[in-house]
């Protein structure tokens, strides 16, 4: 946070779109990079002194089911092609139906939006 907010001039946003909820770290995450998973708490404890917190939301309330199945059931440590397929043309439209309804409080995904001071 530090490094991209030294780059930010006044009022430029920084964008950060994080993986959400610490119970669903598996396999997969570790095999794809990810260190830990954020809630909308961890991740707003980061805001620095110099950045606003403007937006704090959950995406991808489907998806969310999906990787706790995967977490619970399939175990996977990698997506196949069918599975990222199903993904992005069911998946992920239909969260971008549920997430408006849910009011954005339910998602595999937290993101969160600074406006630097």
């Amino acid at each position: 946070m530090r490094l991209a907010a030294a780059h930010l001039k006044p009022g430029g946003a920084l964008v950060v779109l994080s993986p959400a909820h610490a119970w669903l770290y598996s396999e997969f995450d570790a095999s794809i990079g990810h260190f830990r998973r954020y809630t909308k708490a961890t991740l707003a404890a980061l805001t620095l002194p110099s950045l606003k917190l403007e937006k704090l939301i959950y995406l991808d309330s489907a998806g969310l089911l999906a990787v706790l199945g995967n977490r619970l059931v399939l175990r996977s440590k990698l997506p196949s092609k069918n599975q990222v397929l199903f993904w992005d043309n069911w998946l992920v439209p239909c969260s971008r139906w549920l997430d408006p309804l849910l009011g954005y409080t339910v998602g595999k995904t937290v993101v969160g939006v600074w406006r630097k001071i």
